[in-house]
């Protein structure tokens, strides 16, 4: 029988990493995913509103997105400029501490 993963698995993954959210009205923030329930109320850290381009619009902090307007959710991972050199040991290695990865 194969493992099919379902969306509730994907975002439970997902939880103290980066993800992009884009809510109804076209608007999207990046942040780190820091919790979320049943109904998709999502909260996330360092949040970010994100213009057209990627390019930060506003910086928000931390911020609650109501489940009702989630539009989409998308894992991401850092920019390779901000990743560094010999930084993919240290990822796994911060990751397996628990702490937070910085953008």
């Amino acid at each position: 029988m194969v493992n099919k993963s379902k969306p509730l698995d994907v975002l439970n993954k997902s939880l103290k990493s980066p993800v992009i959210v884009r809510i109804r009205g076209g608007r999207e923030f990046r942040g780190t995913l820091e919790g979320y329930d049943l109904h998709m109320n999502l909260v996330l850290s360092d949040a970010e509103e994100l213009n057209s381009d990627a390019s930060v619009k506003n910086v928000v902090g931390e911020i609650l997105v109501r489940g009702d307007n989630v539009v989409y959710i998308s894992p991401t991972e850092k920019k390779d400029t901000e990743k560094g050199e010999g930084k993919s040991k240290s990822k796994s290695k911060s990751k397996e501490a628990g702490e937070k990865e910085s953008w």
